[in-house]
């Protein structure tokens, strides 16, 4: 009995991944819940249980993320950075980051990610470290 317990909680973690897979792109929350085979309600429920987020937050959290690791680790423009990352405008973006990390994205990439809480900064510093000895 234990057993498929356990396998239906790994079931139901994988489909709550691919539902949230950041490699397709900015989406709604209904698309979201129809690639993990979720209705959206269970959807929404089921990701504020494991994740404790909402799953557009968790959404925008994962894009501001990887724009903040992309301000660290490129020299492309926070236009570029706002685009790749699914934004709809510079303008759009640089509040959203402003909400999620006390400072604009031209500040941020100046004071090379300072303004980060310290188990974030920690966890940047070993990737872009790693990157770097990667592009080396």
């Amino acid at each position: 009995m234990q057993a498929r317990g356990v396998n239906r909680n790994s079931e139901t973690a994988g489909r709550l991944r691919r539902g949230l897979n950041p490699a397709d792109g900015p989406r709604g929350v209904n698309a979201m819940a129809r690639k993990a085979c979720f209705s959206r309600r269970q959807f929404h429920r089921l990701t504020l249980d494991v994740i404790g987020e909402t799953p557009a937050a968790h959404q925008r959290r994962v894009r501001l993320d990887r724009a903040a690791w992309l301000l660290l680790t490129t020299h492309s423009t926070g236009l570029d950075i706002a685009l790749e990352t699914g934004w709809e405008s510079h303008e759009v973006f640089t509040r959203a980051f402003r909400a999620q990390f006390g400072t604009t994205p031209s500040a941020f990439r100046k004071d090379r990610g300072r303004s980060l809480p310290q188990s974030m900064r920690a966890g940047f510093a070993i990737a872009v470290n790693a990157a770097r000895r990667n592009h080396a």
